[in-house]
């Protein structure tokens, strides 16, 4: 019996180390997927946004708020249709991408012009961000949560940002 259980609790750790190691990132990987996300964000593309998550994937535009947490690619095309939709001159760069295991955290700087946001002046903002994603196998994304701060004004970032 005993030799039974040891065997049935190392096919267990075997399968879920392969689980993990499938579901694994890579810094490059989580930086291209980054790239791509910067990419649709600049030229306000919800269709290419929601090809980076998988098909029920969740987006939290702001953690713990249920009406800022869009499940689904629908859901997610529409926030972003919404939100970028008062959006031009939009420029973002990112971080280098802290990676665990199927998890990426990566910095991003985004400057771009939006007079709702700032009725004054020149209308830009920066956006100082972090994204916390959850890949899926496929290297599409299954959970994005954002961390956000919100600055009027076009803002360089200091030395030695996103290092």
């Amino acid at each position: 019996m005993r030799s039974l259980l040891t065997a049935i609790v190392a096919a267990s750790l075997l399968l879920v180390g392969a689980t993990s190691a499938s579901a694994s990132v890579t810094p490059d990987a989580a930086s291209k997927w980054m790239q791509g996300y910067l990419k649709a964000w600049e030229t306000r593309d919800a269709d290419a946004v929601v090809k980076l998550f998988t098909p029920n994937g969740i987006y939290q535009s702001v953690p713990s708020d249920k009406t800022q947490t869009f499940v689904g690619r629908t859901a997610i095309h529409k926030y972003w249709v919404d939100v970028t939709k008062t959006q031009s001159k939009i420029h973002g760069i990112q971080g280098k991408p802290i990676v665990q295991g199927n998890r990426a955290a990566i910095e991003i700087w985004v400057r771009f012009r939006d007079a709702t946001l700032n009725p004054k002046g020149d209308h830009m903002i920066t956006l100082l961000e972090t994204n916390v994603l959850t890949f899926a196998a496929n290297g599409l994304v299954s959970k994005n949560v954002e961390y956000w701060n919100v600055r009027t004004g076009s803002h360089a970032p200091p030395p030695g940002w996103g290092k």
